[in-house]
């Protein structure tokens, strides 16, 4: 009866062993982890890795400025800009995150003579993650925090963070002629590499408006 005992007793240790183990690695499958492979302030003025195109086929050199005790990658006017980061290790989704600032005259949602908005775009890996609009003029509503055709446009300068900055060019002597975004998102992604793809049709020349990207981020992303 002793030896009964005992063997009952092994037993049960065994099972909550077992049921210990269990939720342990059920706790291990269900953990995110989130791994930085890319920081780039520019304040080294690096661009490796970085292609600016425009909408003439004119590639772009030289386009790390100083804007307000900073440094960016900008200023761009129907520019795309292609941004390459290699060896991502395993993951299944990635964070991005950026700075952007809308400078000068952006005009949200009025369309110009030939019907076209203000537009800006964000894609990933030839996926659009974003199609928007911003707007620094009092009168013109914008799209952005969403996509063009919202139902209800957000007002102008919308979201941002700091509306108090100089503009660039039109808005030089302006002390709120730049608007300043933290635009961020997660999405799917598996591959090796990411390509993050910004670009506009901005009705207007790079005097009249203009936008710039800083301290950007990605994150690998597990769970």
């Amino acid at each position: 009866m002793f030896n009964s005992a005992i063997r009952s007793i092994n037993q049960l240790i065994v099972l909550l062993l077992m049921i210990f183990l269990s939720s342990i690695a059920g706790c291990k499958k269900n953990l995110t982890i989130r791994e930085p492979v890319y920081a780039q302030n520019f304040e080294t003025n690096s661009t490796e890795n970085i292609t600016a195109v425009t909408g003439w086929g004119q590639t772009l050199e030289n386009w790390v400025h100083s804007f307000h005790g900073t440094k960016v990658l900008g200023e761009f006017n129907n520019t795309l800009v292609t941004i390459k980061v290699y060896r991502l290790p395993p993951h299944n989704m990635v964070y991005v995150g950026f700075d952007f600032y809308a400078h000068d005259a952006w005009e949200g949602n009025k369309k110009s003579v030939n019907g076209i908005v203000d537009v800006w775009n964000i894609r990933v890996n030839n996926q659009y993650q974003l199609s928007t609009t911003f707007s620094n003029t009092p009168n013109n509503k914008q799209s952005y925090p969403d996509w063009i055709g919202v139902v209800i446009p957000a007002p102008p300068r919308g979201n941002s963070l700091d509306t108090l900055l100089p503009g660039v060019c039109t808005y030089k002597d302006r002390i709120n002629g730049s608007s300043k975004y933290r635009i961020s998102f997660t999405r799917p992604h598996k591959d090796s590499v990411l390509v993050l793809q910004l670009n506009d049709a901005l009705q207007g020349n790079t005097c009249d408006k203009s936008w710039s990207i800083d301290n950007l981020i990605v994150e690998a992303i597990t769970n």
